[in-house]
């Protein structure tokens, strides 16, 4: 462009018009094929009883570098310690559906596992939203992604209302966060446009306050008041071997083994979505934000190509099998491992682990049955988070965490947590004192 510039001074002034309209048209040319895809993936738990949130991320990684993301472009999160567990009969291999056969079957860490940019202790939700807004802070890899630029953002973990988790249940994103970081990313010019899949409970809860004018689609596993589900559970088999957990979340397992068959520049997002509403059975789908736009973009413009399973063999459809409430995961995995286990040692060391789960469910129970009676809370609860009492959200679920103890399991207590913060309007310090008092008793 210099160089046609600088003949463009040495021409005659008649033909001005029509070189400056030629250098406006390369220009505008230059800024359309500098436009990227970016996707940030996270998988925010750890432990082989998160198996299918290892196997899910890892599975949406390969779509997208199978369907022509760069890999540069991707941030990955996971804690890495599912491959290796060593539960895992098939070690440094995970598969997100059954298969009759190894050779039919697609071992989704193969492709993520030399490319997984935060593990172990640097998987954090501080670290997370200094990733999706440029924050350097991170000490590692963000996102750089510009103003013409389309943004993916996978989050699969555990949730509650307004509340995501991270691996341990040591640090959470709260629904503040989350809406004060796509703000962030918005008015720093770091996408033309977002599509957001949060795969967890109570995950429509993180998009109630989601601004309408910042160019987000957002899709969530399950509405604000329900629990998200395992699919692929009991004893799921690949080439005869078990595996004993759920191999992949209900939702996740649905849109990705879509995105295996199907050419997704054939699809919009919003006709994605609802097939994905049709396909998963025991939650519902929600989406949020900018639906119009949803409605009239192909999949393709943020989820790759599609058609990217390894084989057709590895395309089949399986049976779903027994499908798990996440609530439930621990008590059932350790009950389908104690049933199949042989060895008289591991028996008595499963019996022990699904005895103290079982009394750790009853201690749960217990707290948060008495802080409700402490707050005088009503049976039916208001948990939303689109209310103006949301700002206690945050530091009620932080004492909850802190003193009462979240888990996979007692996370369908935040819901008492949310509910207080909405019955009594807002009041921060009665809620959290209310839950130190309670917790510190037991």
């Amino acid at each position: 462009l210099k160089l046609q510039f600088l003949y463009l001074i040495g021409r005659p002034a008649h033909t001005h018009t029509t070189m400056f309209a030629r250098l406006a048209l390369l220009a505008l040319c230059a800024g359309v094929a500098s436009a990227e895809d970016y996707a940030v993936v996270v998988c925010g738990s750890n432990t082989f009883m998160n198996y299918r949130h290892h196997a899910d991320a890892a599975h949406v990684y390969q779509v997208l570098t199978r369907g022509g993301y760069k890999a540069e472009n991707i941030i990955t999160m996971m804690y890495d310690d599912v491959p290796y567990a060593s539960e895992n009969p098939f070690p440094g291999q995970l598969f997100n559906k059954p298969a009759s056969t190894l050779a039919a079957a697609n071992d989704v860490y193969a492709s993520v596992k030399d490319h997984i940019d935060y593990k172990g202790k640097q998987v954090t939700a501080d670290t997370y939203l200094q990733v999706i807004t440029g924050n350097a802070s991170a000490g590692g890899k963000v996102l750089q992604s510009g103003p013409e630029d389309n943004v993916f953002l996978y989050f699969v973990d555990h949730g509650g209302p307004g509340i995501l988790c991270f691996p341990g249940f040591k640090t959470s994103v709260h629904e503040v966060d989350l809406m004060n970081a796509l703000q962030s990313m918005h008015d720093q010019k770091m996408y033309k446009n977002l599509v957001f899949f949060v795969d967890a409970c109570e995950s429509g809860s993180m998009f109630e306050n989601l601004p309408a004018d910042i160019n987000v689609f957002a899709v969530t596993a399950a509405t604000a008041s329900e629990s998200g589900y395992g699919k692929y559970c009991g004893s799921p088999k690949v080439g005869g071997t078990v595996i004993p957990s759920c191999l992949g979340e209900e939702f996740s397992c649905t849109w990705l083994e879509e995105a295996d068959v199907t050419d997704l520049s054939t699809v919009t997002l919003q006709a994605l979505y609802k097939i994905v509403q049709e396909g998963v059975i025991m939650s519902h789908p929600q989406e949020f934000g900018a639906l119009a736009y949803a409605a009239a973009t192909d999949a393709d413009a943020f989820l790759g190509h599609g058609k990217t399973a390894p084989s057709a063999a590895a395309a089949v459809a399986q049976d779903a099998g027994e499908r798990w409430s996440s609530r439930d995961m621990k008590l059932q995995t350790l009950r389908a491992q104690y049933l199949a286990a042989t060895d008289a040692g591991r028996r008595s060391e499963l019996a022990a682990a699904l005895i103290a789960e079982v009394e750790d469910r009853e201690a749960a129970d217990a707290k948060f049955a008495a802080l409700a009676k402490k707050l005088a809370l009503p049976e039916e609860l208001n948990t939303s988070t689109g209310t103006p009492y949301r700002h206690c959200l945050k530091p009620a679920h932080e004492a909850a965490r802190e003193h009462c103890g979240y888990s996979d399991y007692s996370l369908k207590y935040a819901s008492v947590v949310a509910g207080a913060c909405n019955h009594w309007k807002g009041d921060t310090a009665k809620v959290v004192n209310a839950t130190v008092s309670v917790c510190a008793g037991y």
